[in-house]
């Protein structure tokens, strides 16, 4: 999962970067560093994303293919 792919997903939810933190329970900054690419994502919040919204690796790559081919209004 990249950083598109991480916020593709918290649109697709419809959350807010706060909302999508407090979800993960992380920090917003957190969310917003991740997002704009100054900090990777690492593997554990990769892990925490999976367990949290119950997202299979097929679905992750969906959702970045969609937001790359403008399938998913970002």
């Amino acid at each position: 999962m990249n950083r598109e792919a991480l916020r593709a997903i918290r649109i697709y939810h419809g959350m807010t970067q706060s909302q999508f933190a407090a979800a993960l329970g992380i920090s917003k900054s957190c969310v917003a560093s991740a997002e704009s690419g100054y900090l990777n994502v690492s593997d554990k919040l990769r892990v925490i994303v999976a367990q949290r919204f119950g997202m299979s690796a097929d679905i992750l790559e969906a959702i970045a293919a969609a937001k790359a081919s403008a399938k998913l209004a970002l």
